[in-house]
């Protein structure tokens, strides 16, 4: 597991959110993670909780759907989207 997605499992965790792994999807223009999550520890967890702990990790801006997904019957999945301010603008410069 690459630093990111380390930081993210342990802050999640942290914050008492268990989360079963981390996955970065190898897409270069749209950068997401996979989330999954056991089904019988997060029973608590709300969608909005997660972005809010994402968000406070400091390691990027997440956008998180509403609802998660159930592509097995054990885990929750949740695909979350990395914002564009991982990365400082440029000012474009006077002329």
């Amino acid at each position: 597991m690459e630093a990111i997605e380390a930081k993210i499992k342990h802050g999640l965790e942290d914050k008492g959110i268990k989360c079963q792994s981390v996955y970065r999807i190898p897409d270069p223009d749209d950068p997401r993670l996979l989330l999954s999550f056991h089904s019988h520890d997060s029973q608590k967890i709300t969608t909005m909780r997660i972005q809010h702990v994402l968000n406070s990790l400091g390691v990027g801006e997440f956008n998180v759907p509403k609802e998660f997904q159930r592509l097995s019957a054990a885990f929750l999945h949740l695909e979350v989207s990395m914002g564009a301010k991982t990365e400082k603008k440029i000012a474009p410069r006077a002329t």
